[in-house]
């Protein structure tokens, strides 16, 4: 699962929230996100692999903390609203259906 989620790049908007945590205009940081997703189907990588100095090329705002950003265990803990993937929004979930029945 983890595997086919690192290949969706599901967790390029948070690279772009990350880049606009930075103070970079959310457009711009949409843009550079694009780019990196595109560089790593290019050249094999996801975004958790890709070598710092490839971020660096694309913002100088990058630095290594880039990586906590991207890295799908943060990504899923930090989607706390109704019907996220943190581990609060599921037992919530799952709560209700437990519940409902």
């Amino acid at each position: 699962m983890k595997k086919a989620a690192q290949g969706g790049f599901i967790n390029a908007t948070d690279l772009a929230d990350y880049l606009v945590k930075k103070g970079m205009p959310f457009r711009s940081a949409y843009k550079i996100s694009g780019q990196l997703v595109a560089k790593c189907i290019k050249e094999g990588f996801v975004l958790e692999t890709l070598p710092l100095e490839e971020y660096k090329k694309f913002s100088e705002l990058i630095e290594n903390d880039v990586f906590e950003a991207v890295d799908l265990e943060t990504c899923v803990k930090k989607r706390i609203s109704e019907g996220g993937t943190s581990v609060e929004s599921v037992e919530k979930q799952i709560d209700f259906i437990r519940n409902s029945l």
